[in-house]
């Protein structure tokens, strides 16, 4: 089977995504004319405009007739260097954090989750799944899979807040480390509705394993980021 060609306008739409969130257009800067855009990646207007068009839907760019179009902001990035959970990360950037909580049942654990947990297959387990929202918008989807053996006290009022802080404040247990897998892929199409998105927009999963000091794993969480506003990068150090 031959793979699927991605349309030109999304070829583009990412090109200047990534320019946004490497800071080569930065915030305020005027990015070049539909005329100037569409010679140099050798394109019509229109399909410049539908590039464009989808940048400015998601926020990261405005036009002002007459004169041209923005840049609105980047992309928030995470820098993973230390352990700490998304409220914190927003905080320090000085960005107000809400969070939903649409999904939170009981169910058996089946074999694989039960491997990463460090649990007995069949054993009861949370499902738990978090909209996370920075300022209006949402930057990233959760999945989690947590021992309710363990754990038998969260509630949905915990969840809408910081997990982390949970366990370090009220349970006395310190987050010690926490593995990633990072996975690029396309959204389904219920995450590209929820974060307003098309199919072929590039994404990052990121599969994470978090463990606490008293030698417990704290949960196994997918979170799925809304690459186009919330980036990851990775300090080697």
């Amino acid at each position: 089977m031959s793979e699927k060609r991605i349309a030109q306008y999304k070829l583009i739409e990412n090109d200047l995504l990534q320019k946004i969130n490497l800071g080569y257009y930065k915030k305020d800067d005027l990015i070049p004319t539909e005329l100037e855009l569409s010679s140099t990646y050798k394109v019509s207007r229109v399909t410049v405009r539908k590039a464009t068009d989808n940048l400015v839907a998601q926020g990261l760019l405005r036009r002002v007739a007459g004169v041209g179009t923005f840049v609105c902001h980047p992309s928030v990035t995470l820098i993973p260097s230390t352990i700490q959970g998304f409220s914190a990360a927003m905080e320090k950037l000085g960005i107000a954090v809400r969070t939903e909580v649409p999904t939170f049942t009981l169910q058996k654990a089946p074999a694989n989750i039960a491997s990463i947990l460090k649990i007995e297959t069949g054993e009861p387990i949370y499902f738990i799944e978090r909209i996370r929202y920075a300022g209006e918008d949402i930057f990233q989807f959760e999945t989690t899979y947590m021992s309710s053996r363990l754990y038998p006290d969260i509630s949905i009022q915990i969840l809408q807040a910081s997990k982390y802080r949970y366990f370090e404040t009220i349970k006395g247990l310190k987050v010690i480390r926490s593995t990633h897998a990072v996975t690029p892929l396309h959204p389904s199409k219920k995450i590209a509705d929820l974060f307003g998105i098309s199919l072929d927009t590039p994404i990052l999963r990121l599969a994470s394993t978090t463990y606490l000091d008293n030698g417990q794993i704290m949960d196994y969480t997918e979170v799925t980021l809304n690459s186009p506003k919330y980036q990851l990068t990775y300090e080697k150090r």
